[in-house]
């Protein structure tokens, strides 16, 4: 903790790191599973089996625009969403231990 900040900056800081909601720290578990294989292993194969996960997004991040700007930028015709998704979602939780 820095002692050239004021306590009560100090004390948000301590806060905004520890989650990003709520200022409930996260748990963090005890890694990766070992039967969990890498993201591009799994998406690298020729048959991946799917399940849907449904989730809404902040309307403030314009990620759909901004996924169409990527893909027109990049000349890109399809972009998978859903293995951009697994990377993501992947990282995040193997970064906390799950």
């Amino acid at each position: 903790m820095r002692t050239d900040v004021p306590r009560a900056h100090q004390e948000q800081d301590v806060q905004s790191q520890a989650a990003p909601s709520e200022g409930t720290p996260w748990a963090h578990g005890s890694g990766r599973p070992k039967d969990i294989p890498e993201t591009a292993v799994v998406l690298n194969q020729r048959i991946i089996t799917r399940e849907s996960l449904d989730s809404s997004v902040p309307a403030a991040l314009k990620l759909k625009k901004r996924i169409k700007r990527f893909a027109l930028d990049n000349e890109l015709d399809h972009l998978p969403i859903g293995d951009i998704v697994s990377v993501a979602l992947d990282e995040w939780l193997t970064a906390r231990g799950f």
